[in-house]
């Protein structure tokens, strides 16, 4: 028995049962070295441990900042003065917990607006709920807390997914006592010295250089390990990544700030469809134009508009700098570079990953700010059975087999498809991406003198799928959960 264990078992025979504080009095010991004399005791049998139970709680930065006054509320004050578009509110998590709360209302023009509850919230007398949970939490004696998290478990929810509070469980020892069979070990074992852990104490006295070590024990408890992990988003675009490149193609990237040229003109779409609208698309105000540098390409898409949708055209429309909407940009950009390419060699197959960015309702399909797929096949005698074979051998490498086809409308090709699967979770059909022929307008106008097979989708709604990784709505993976991407899953491809 080392002498540190032997000194705790005859302090306990004489007293019966204490407390920490009482042995660290008597004993002279440090409490790390009645910690680890204790545990190697209890794990012998040879003491009884009584522990109490006590919540730790933790409030961010964030959370401390909160306790001022949450964005939500800031935000219904806002309005309460003045209108808003959606458009305008920069603070997606105060919109969204503004809506969820039953605060505000959205037109049809996108302008919000505050229901009786959202009045109610922006008087001066309002006291929220989430921020009175977060100072009583924060405030209250520890033995306390638990009591005030079951009577406020939603709430307490919340605010740790929004990662304004920690909370942690600790067992806190309350006394130790001796053991009949501690006892027996106290009056037969032998001593045993050497250290068994290096507390703070043994190194200011030093006592370490004239004592052993015992052997480790490798079985002894631990705490939890957190290890570095990447983002699921970015995890997963890894992933399609190298699905793609397996199949043979090659990745190409595009700018974000993009022309609407390049985004919309390109492709056939006329400069007053829906999509252009203020409604879908991010427009820059600085710089709000920016120079198209392809003349040729200029004159022939400016050409095929005007022969094609028989109306004006509007060049200083075409130059006007936007977020782009789709990575289907970075497509069109490059069928150019490839009519301009001396020499091919034919199929050519490209894809792109990046983020786009549309003005959307937030719900949990749909986010302002996404990531989207985009590829084409360029080549001679390719046919719709060639993109079909194509994208259904990609979903099913992510482990996507039920993908159904169905005719669709997309501006830039002819004929159109859909891909799609039926969502059981959420009893809704999930789009995987649309696709098809691109238009001979196109082509020609861009100069190219091939059969083009294009396709894009949301790279986020893939994730949905609950044999890719099984998330219930979009905005979870953005929330920045710290014990949600701990505890996470492995992506199942």
């Amino acid at each position: 028995m080392h002498q540190y264990e032997e000194r705790l078992l005859g302090f306990l025979a004489k007293k019966g049962a204490a407390t920490l504080d009482e042995i660290t009095d008597a004993t002279e010991l440090g409490r790390d070295t009645i910690l680890w004399a204790a545990e190697s005791l209890q794990k012998a049998g040879a003491i009884d441990v009584k522990r109490a139970g006590i919540v730790d709680v933790k409030a961010s930065q964030e959370g401390e900042r909160y306790m001022e006054e949450f964005p939500e509320e800031s935000l219904v004050r806002k309005l309460a003065t003045r209108k808003e578009r959606v458009g305008d509110v920069s603070d997606h998590i105060a919109l969204g917990w503004a809506k969820k709360n039953g605060w505000i209302t959205i037109d049809s023009g996108g302008i919000l607006g505050l229901t009786k509850e959202g009045g109610k919230a922006a008087s001066g007398s309002f006291d929220y709920p989430a921020r009175k949970v977060l100072i009583s939490l924060t405030t209250t004696e520890p033995g306390r807390r638990q009591d005030l998290i079951n009577k406020n478990k939603d709430v307490v929810a919340a605010l740790v997914k929004r990662g304004l509070i920690e909370v942690k469980e600790r067992n806190e020892i309350r006394s130790l006592s001796i053991t009949k069979k501690g006892a027996d070990m106290l009056a037969k074992a032998p001593k045993e010295q050497g250290i068994g852990l290096l507390a703070k104490d043994l190194i200011k006295s030093g006592e370490w250089s004239k004592l052993g070590f015992r052997p480790y024990d490798v079985s002894a408890p631990s705490d939890t390990v957190y290890p570095s992990r990447m983002h699921p988003v970015r995890e997963f675009i890894n992933v399609m990544r190298r699905k793609w490149l397996e199949m043979g193609f090659i990745e190409v990237e595009g700018p974000i700030i993009e022309t609407a040229f390049w985004n919309f003109d390109a492709l056939f779409s006329p400069q007053d469809h829906p999509t252009r609208d203020m409604q879908d698309t991010f427009f820059l105000s600085n710089p709000d134009k920016l120079t198209i540098e392809d003349i040729t390409a200029l004159h022939k898409v400016k050409e095929m508009h005007l022969t094609g949708w028989k109306e004006t055209w509007n060049e200083e429309l075409a130059r006007s700098a936007i977020l782009r909407t789709h990575t289907t940009s970075v497509s069109a950009r490059q069928m150019r570079k490839l009519a301009k390419a001396m020499q091919q060699n034919y199929p050519i197959r490209m894809f792109s990953i990046g983020s786009v960015f549309r003005n959307e309702n937030l719900d949990y399909k749909h986010l302002a700010e996404l990531r989207q797929y985009d590829g084409i096949i360029v080549g001679n005698d390719l046919t719709l059975a060639n993109l079909i074979y194509v994208l259904k051998t990609f979903y099913s490498k992510l482990g996507i087999d039920d993908v159904k086809v169905r005719p669709s409308y997309f501006p830039f090709v002819e004929p159109g498809l859909e891909f799609y699967y039926f969502d059981k979770e959420h009893n809704d059909s999930i789009e995987l991406c649309g696709g098809g022929v691109i238009r001979e307008e196109i082509t020609k106008a861009l100069g190219l003198s091939r059969t083009v097979l294009a396709w894009g989708g949301g790279v986020d709604r893939l994730m949905l799928n609950q044999k890719i990784f099984g998330v219930e709505s979009l905005p979870t993976l953005f929330k920045n959960d710290v014990s949600w991407l701990r505890s996470r899953g492995n992506l199942k491809v």
